[in-house]
């Protein structure tokens, strides 16, 4: 393996490791427990409450039945009875307990039906203005508590932006039981907590988001190699002016996002999400097949500007799907962007190295061609989905190859085979050299004029310097 490459892969390792150790587990509603729920927003403070709909039932003498739509006509005829009761068993005020405020349940509930049991969901308002929602607060619960001393209740932040905590639904915060139902919350927050979240939860939606790390991986595969004047794909002349031509990729696909989901964001740019996940996925579909027929020559950083801003609508949803657009909406924006473009580098920065390895080996002509049509298949394959709102069986083959952190140590062991083969094919002189054509469709070599790179690679495509530098013996 070469001195050079061996660090990057043992970092990436590294990092890898890393992000598992901090991954979690969540917990699930055990059908035991009420739960209280907080929402934290720029002055405000909302919430809902979870009852147990059996232990309701016990608890105010009502005969809600345990199915959906038994539960919800029952609820709509009982619900000023239920509300009254969270009403007369919840209270909120100040730390010190000198000052209350008001809570007000609304109109609004909804029936949630469980393995464990079902619960009936009621939406409440803290009716005060406030400056700014305090760090620490005093909230007072004993429902369901009062008629069955056994049982215990939850506490939980939903939502809360300087505590970095958006839509949590499992790790609980404080716990009511018959003996204690006063407690004062510690909501644990400050700027750089919340700013912090956000940007892991951009790293964490390219994680997840494996239609976008496709269109990553379709702009990626052919930046190891430059094509020249009617005739084909040959490699790259060197790792400077590859990594150049990836660095160019990664930053127009950032600003272009940027824009789109600054607009979404805002509310300023909103559109239906079906045709932007179908956009986005032809999206995928179209930069595979330009690595057969190249249209932008040299310059996938086109296609990363022009397709990323179909992207940055998509990210856009996720942000309003995680209730992120209530907060801090410029810091909100900026941290998603920047965990969106830390989450691309990581895999720029696991891939591109093996890439360059195998750029001049003979299995290079199968990785492109072969990743590519698989690419455009599956991307086509989601498109069709997406457009007819069919099952998302693609997912099904795709998702568990690109399950984080399994995909990357799938990437580091085969950067441990491009190494040991780059080395294996240089020993025997089977290396291509950078003027070697890549066998490859014949119609690449008579695309038209306006089609064709010049016979030499664009000088920014050799790095901002201009210089070629040679790695041994992989370049």
């Amino acid at each position: 393996m070469s001195d050079r490459l061996r660090p990057l892969l043992l970092l990436a390792a590294g990092v890898i490791a890393l992000l598992t150790v901090f991954a979690s587990p969540a917990a699930a509603h055990s059908g035991e427990q009420s739960y209280v729920y907080f929402d934290i927003y720029d002055g405000r403070m909302a919430g809902r409450v979870e009852f147990v709909i059996r232990d309701l039932n016990q608890a105010t003498g009502l005969d809600i039945p345990e199915d959906e739509a038994g539960a919800t006509a029952a609820v709509e005829a009982d619900l000023e009875t239920i509300r009254t009761y969270a009403t007369d068993h919840l209270s909120v005020g100040d730390e010190s307990g000198t000052e209350t405020w008001p809570v007000v349940f609304g109109d609004d509930f909804e029936i949630i039906s469980l393995a464990a049991g079902s619960y009936v969901v009621v939406p409440f308002e803290v009716d005060h203005a406030f400056e700014s929602v305090p760090g620490r607060f005093t909230v007072t619960w004993d429902g369901i508590i009062e008629a069955i001393p056994e049982r215990d209740a939850l506490l939980l932040i939903g939502n809360d932006w300087e505590a970095g905590v958006f839509n949590e639904e499992a790790n609980q915060l404080l716990r009511f039981t018959s003996g204690n139902t006063t407690q004062v919350v510690d909501r644990d927050a400050s700027f750089l907590k919340g700013f912090g979240t956000v940007i892991a939860l951009g790293t964490e939606h390219i994680e997840i988001g494996t239609d976008h790390i496709l269109f990553v991986l379709a702009l990626v595969v052919p930046a190891v190699l430059v094509f020249t004047r009617g005739e084909g794909w040959r490699p790259t002349p060197s790792f400077g002016s590859g990594l150049w031509r990836v660095t160019k990729i990664a930053t127009m696909f950032t600003l272009a996002h940027s824009v789109t989901l600054s607009l979404g964001g805002l509310g300023i740019l909103e559109l239906p999400p079906r045709p932007v996940e179908t956009f986005i996925a032809l999206s995928i579909a179209l930069a595979a097949v330009h690595n057969f027929y190249p249209v932008f020559v040299n310059k996938e950083w086109v296609l990363a500007f022009l397709f990323g801003l179909a992207h940055g609508l998509g990210f856009a949803g996720v942000l309003n799907e995680l209730g992120l657009g209530d907060n801090n909406r410029f810091w909100t924006l900026l941290g998603f962007n920047i965990g969106i473009e830390l989450g691309q580098l990581v895999i720029i920065f696991l891939v591109f190295p093996v890439l360059f390895l195998l750029r001049r080996t003979r299995l290079y002509p199968a990785v492109l061609y072969g990743a590519s049509a698989a690419l455009a298949l599956a991307a086509l394959g989601w498109a069709g989905e997406r457009a007819l709102d069919l099952p998302e069986r693609v997912n099904t083959v795709v998702d568990p190859v690109l399950a984080w952190p399994r995909a990357a140590w799938i990437v580091v062991l085969t950067g441990v085979f491009a190494a040991i083969y780059n080395r294996w094919e240089a020993s025997r002189g089977l290396l291509r050299s950078n003027d070697d054509l890549l066998p490859g469709p014949a119609f690449q070599r008579h695309l038209p004029e306006r089609h064709r790179a010049d016979s030499e690679p664009e000088p920014d495509d050799d790095g901002p310097t201009g210089r070629t530098v040679e790695l041994e013996p992989a370049g």
